[in-house]
């Protein structure tokens, strides 16, 4: 991480926001639980994601837990969706690729995907994951391969692993 320990708070806000991902996305389509949104959005500013899309069919707009977002919304672009078409096809438009957290026949492991250009990551809600609508979407499927007995990670946590992974490939490549 960048250290801005020598700028005034309005000088590392300004150098900061500017930093923010163009090349890159995360969608939450139909997400339940707000502390899961609110976490997510933790790790999305955290990494310095540029743009986060949420859908909920019924255009509800989460209400967020400031102690576990610690603030992160007001710091982020945040568009919300009634529709997972409107949503990818805005996405499909400006560039992006969809990729969806999904355990699926064709799926890849993580950290053999490329995320070069313009990405878009999209997890889907807790007991379901990704819709069929949104599955049918996908350019490409990802997933992380789970050693135990536990079939998934919290969707939050899976949300902060791919970011994760996705920032450290883009990080990697302007080296």
């Amino acid at each position: 991480m960048k250290n801005y320990a020598d700028l005034t708070r309005e000088e590392r806000i300004k150098k900061v926001t500017q930093q923010r991902r163009a090349d890159l996305c995360l969608v939450l389509e139909n997400l339940i639980e707000e502390q899961n949104i609110s976490a997510i959005l933790r790790s999305a500013e955290a990494f310095g994601v540029g743009r986060i899309c949420i859908i909920h069919p019924e255009g509800k707009k989460p209400k967020l837990s400031k102690g576990v977002s610690s603030g992160a919304s007001k710091w982020l672009t945040i568009e919300y969706f009634t529709s997972t078409k409107k949503c990818f096809s805005d996405l499909k438009n400006k560039g992006f690729s969809l990729i969806g957290a999904l355990v699926y026949p064709n799926s890849s492991v993580l950290w053999e995907e490329n995320f070069s250009g313009k990405v878009a990551v999209v997890v889907g809600n807790e007991p379901k994951g990704l819709s069929e609508e949104g599955q049918k979407l996908m350019d490409k499927n990802i997933y992380l391969p789970m050693s135990g007995l536990t079939e998934s990670l919290n969707v939050s946590v899976a949300a902060g692993i791919f970011l994760y992974e996705v920032i450290r490939q883009k990080e990697k490549l302007l080296m």
